[in-house]
Parts: structure tokens; C-alpha cells; sequence
């Protein structure tokens, strides 16, 4: 069984205000489950967030990883999936990740600094969710998941 607040206790630890401020986990059709941000935000920003990183993703999941700057500053959105030593980042056009981990950080934060932090939380949250796969993941014919599918425990 997946807890919300197990999660919610992970993303809480990598964030710090001023700095990497909001940590947002997202199915790959782009529905919010848990987010944590320091200072605390209002909810139509979190949603904002899980919109461009659905976008990102959509976009940029053949490169394995998806960055973008906006109003809000920094995004990286990468992959939280129990294949992670498979460099073949193009699987993820035919087989979704588990989830999405949105990353959103003030601009004066490096890429890389981003890119390590979020890479460690994703291996680490893969391990947990990886178990899950079936019912986190349910692909149809196309290889696609169906937002109307997707079910948490």
C-alpha cells in the first residue's frame, strides 16, 4: 500500500526555501499525488508546476529527463522508474515510468545541483513504487496508460 504521507515526508526533506523550494510527484498522464514545498505554496501553483511537468515530460522523455525555466524558476522533471540502470531512455516511449518527480527551484540554483538531488530522491523512491508497477503502470495495446486507469493503493 502506498502512503501519502510516507511520500509527502520524502519530497518535505530534499526541499529548502530559497533554494529547492517545491519537490512535486506526478503520475506520467500528469495527476497530482503528493507535493511538498518551504515555504508552503498556494495549490494552483502546485498544479502549475504538475502541468509544465506533464508538458516537459511529454515532450523531452526520449532525452530521460526534461528541464525548463518559468515564471516560477527552475524545473527539472525526471523519471522515478525501477529500470533505472537501463540508459535507454527512448523505453520510456513505450513503456511509462512509474511516476514523475518535479523538481522547482529558485533560478540562481545550478542544473546539476538540481540533477543530483533528484536523481538520488527518484532511485530512491523507484525501490518502494517498483512493487506497484501493475497497478501504478497498467499499459493498454498502444503502450500508453490511460488516466482512467492508473490507481493508487
Amino acid at each position: 500500500m502506498l502512503v501519502l504521507s510516507a511520500l509527502h515526508n520524502l519530497l518535505s526533506q530534499i526541499v529548502s526555501p530559497g533554494k529547492l523550494h517545491t519537490a512535486v510527484l506526478l503520475t506520467p498522464t500528469g495527476e497530482l499525488v503528493s507535493a511538498a514545498s518551504k515555504p508552503r505554496r498556494p495549490k494552483d501553483e502546485i498544479r502549475v508546476i504538475v502541468g509544465l511537468g506533464g508538458e516537459v515530460w511529454r515532450e523531452t522523455k526520449d532525452q530521460g529527463m526534461g528541464m525548463v525555466d518559468s515564471e516560477l524558476g527552475k524545473i527539472l522533471v525526471l523519471p522515478v522508474d525501477d529500470d533505472s540502470e537501463n540508459q535507454d531512455f527512448g523505453r520510456f516511449l513505450h513503456r511509462p515510468p512509474l511516476m514523475l518527480l518535479a523538481l522547482n527551484a529558485a533560478e540562481d540554483v545550478e542544473w546539476q545541483e538540481l540533477q543530483n538531488k533528484g536523481t538520488a530522491l527518484a532511485a530512491h523512491l523507484a525501490k518502494p513504487l517498483g512493487q506497484f508497477r501493475d497497478i501504478l503502470v497498467p499499459m493498454n495495446t498502444t503502450g500508453l496508460t490511460s488516466p482512467s486507469s492508473v490507481r493508487l493503493a
